[in-house]
């Protein structure tokens, strides 16, 4: 179903043919008929049925061009629209941050893409992780890797997570990064008639995946409000579910930074536990582990939930290599349900199903390089390294925000930082670029995002001073 943000109608009468089909593989027009043409303004957005406009994350609003593809498609190779599917119909590529980093790639101060550099677009690899692409065999990493990842990978995951948290919890099912994992899970818990809880704002991809891809309806709750953590969201959000729904929850949250204390936190899973809809709870931990200061939740939620009831509760948790061992490229993610016995086996099988039907089995190299780097016995001194340059990257550019007495949201952990702006942020990042400095636009919620995970700190004081110039002009 097609929907838009702020829309404004024009009708007026045309004979152009209302639709064209195939019949015996021959395109056929149907007869001229004077039929009714809406003008709509604005961004359109596909919703799923019964969605309220004030239900679309507002981070979602600029970024969904499907049916000017659609259209395209309907004008210049009909048969191809002809046999769009639903998902076909709804799906595109959006112009969102890759661009914008792309575009940025050649500044001399680049804070676009969430990955970890060293400040000059140079990787940061940990070393067991470089050492390892030169020691490894040759049957670990030119021959197929077994469907769901290696059997020592997963072994050696689980043991990971078991060391983070009791409770019931499948073998790790190893997918083409963190994305890859999600759209399974689209796949195999949303359709038109799911609702999908995410946090607004949120990592633009989640629209792609559960409502442009999957087709759910999306209803967004709130983070932050006015600064402060807001308590009551989830319980506020679960009381909208029709009938099932998945919950999305991302902390470290990308693009906030934000991450709870254990007592904020805690009215959202009462109200997980509590919920009398049954619901699926997605732990995006792509961030995992990076927290920055001593008062927040070091864990994920996942491990939290372990004791909700499993006849209305089933807790996911999505990490991997790519942020948690710094392997961006190495598209290393993994799923892992709160489960254990039968289920854990059925369900594994079904996504078995799913992945078989895209991707059939991930690069093994990959999976042999985080292997090697887990049984590395120094990759916690290597990740207790890189933890202090990222603190210390937080920390400046904290300290340079508030001495430029730049209003921003309160961030704490992950890689970014989000700063409210007045007017275009499009256009502000635009004016940086300009001056060779890259930030993310997010127009939807008018900020830009600044991940000072590729800034180095001698840099930050630079990017700021930039950005201070910039709203500075943009005010008076």
């Amino acid at each position: 179903m097609l929907g838009y943000a702020l829309i404004r109608v024009q009708k007026k009468w045309t004979d152009e043919p209302y639709q064209s089909f195939c019949k015996n593989s021959t395109l056929i027009s149907a007869p001229k008929r004077r039929h009714k043409v809406h003008s709509l303004i604005l961004v359109p957005i596909f919703c799923s049925k019964g969605m309220r406009q004030d239900r679309i994350p507002r981070y979602w609003l600029t970024m969904n061009p499907s049916q000017d593809l659609n259209e395209t498609l309907r004008n210049h190779h009909p048969a191809a629209y002809a046999c769009l599917s639903r998902v076909g119909q709804r799906m595109f590529f959006p112009l969102g941050i890759p661009a914008q980093a792309q575009q940025a790639k050649t500044a001399k101060v680049n804070a676009t893409i969430g990955q970890l550099t060293d400040g000059k677009g140079g990787a940061m690899p940990l070393p067991s992780m470089a050492k390892a692409i030169s020691g490894l065999s040759l049957e670990s990493t030119t021959l197929y890797a077994a469907q769901g990842g290696h059997k020592t990978l997963r072994a050696a995951w689980k043991e990971r997570l078991d060391r983070a948290g009791d409770g019931p919890k499948s073998e790790p099912f190893c997918t083409v990064g963190l994305t890859h994992g999600l759209s399974l899970l689209g796949d195999l818990f949303v359709d038109e008639d799911t609702d999908v809880l995410l946090p607004d704002p949120c990592w633009g991809n989640y629209g792609m995946i559960f409502e442009a891809r999957s087709g759910g309806r999306v209803i967004p709750y709130p983070v932050l409000q006015d600064g402060k953590f807001t308590t009551n969201a989830m319980e506020d959000a679960l009381a909208k579910v029709r009938s099932k729904a998945v919950v999305i929850l991302n902390f470290p949250g990308n693009p906030t930074g934000y991450t709870p204390t254990a007592d904020e936190l805690a009215p959202w899973l009462d109200a997980i536990r509590n919920t009398t809809k049954p619901i699926v709870v997605i732990c995006d931990d792509a961030y995992n582990g990076f927290v920055y200061e001593n008062d927040r939740i070091t864990r994920s939620p996942f491990h939290e939930l372990a004791d909700a009831d499993p006849a209305r509760v089933l807790p996911i948790k999505v990490d991997g290599a790519t942020k948690e061992l710094c392997f961006f490229g190495g598209r290393v993610g993994f799923v892992t349900f709160g489960v254990s016995g039968p289920a854990a086996t059925a369900l594994e099988s079904k996504l078995k199903g799913i992945a078989r039907a895209s991707i059939s089995s991930g690069p093994a190299i990959s999976q042999a390089i985080v292997l090697s780097a887990l049984n590395d016995p120094n990759l916690a001194t290597e990740k207790a390294t890189l933890m202090e340059e990222c603190t210390r990257r937080y920390h400046t550019l904290k300290r340079c925000l508030i001495e430029a007495k730049i209003p921003h949201e309160p961030f704490n952990s992950g890689f970014f930082a989000l700063i409210p702006v007045d007017n275009d942020p499009e256009a502000l990042r635009l004016r940086l670029l300009e001056q060779g400095v890259g930030v993310v636009a997010i127009p939807g919620i008018r900020a830009i995002r600044i991940a000072f995970s590729s800034t180095s700190v001698e840099d930050i004081p630079e990017l700021v001073n930039a950005i201070a110039e910039q709203l500075n002009l943009a005010s008076t």
